[in-house]
């Protein structure tokens, strides 16, 4: 609870004064899976501009939600973690995923969100409070400073 409140008050008093997030949670304590977990999410975005062009994949639910970007150089960005803000963009939550018949034969997914795969967006992002569930399958829940879609638009270039 400590750890919430501390995290809590840094980011209010960051936003009153008009000063980005900074990472103060301590992930010491942390499993080194879940360490690894949210050094994997946040080091790409510590290279990339802002905002920046991404490809969408499609949403998927597996052992975790995805919810996945791939930038114009090929490198993967994950949002699934945080409360992200997608506008009126219809997308969903298996916009990548296959369908199949009752044969086992794939159809097309006729969702309006898989018909957002393959398309660019412009994708402004900022850090926020958030929780990365680890490890294994365990489905544990641990706090942590996570990149976020604050705003994404089409990209019209």
């Amino acid at each position: 609870m400590r750890l919430f409140i501390a995290a809590f008050t840094c980011l209010l008093s960051s936003v009153m004064y008009g000063q980005g997030v900074i990472d103060t949670l301590d992930y010491s304590s942390y499993p080194s899976q879940a360490r690894s977990e949210i050094m994997s999410v946040k080091v790409d975005f510590e290279k990339i501009d802002n905002p920046f062009v991404a490809i969408y994949l499609g949403s998927e639910l597996h052992d975790y939600f995805y919810f996945p970007f791939q930038g114009l150089d090929g490198t993967y960005y994950d949002f699934a973690y945080s409360n992200n803000s997608l506008g009126d963009i219809p997308f969903g939550e298996d916009d990548g995923l296959l369908e199949y018949d009752d044969d086992g034969n794939i159809l097309e997914n006729t969702s309006e969100g898989a018909k957002l795969v393959g398309r660019k967006f412009l994708i402004t992002w900022e850090y926020e409070l958030s929780y990365i569930v680890c490890c294994d399958g365990q489905n544990i829940s641990y706090p942590a400073f996570l990149p976020r879609i604050s705003h994404i638009e089409y990209d019209t270039k």
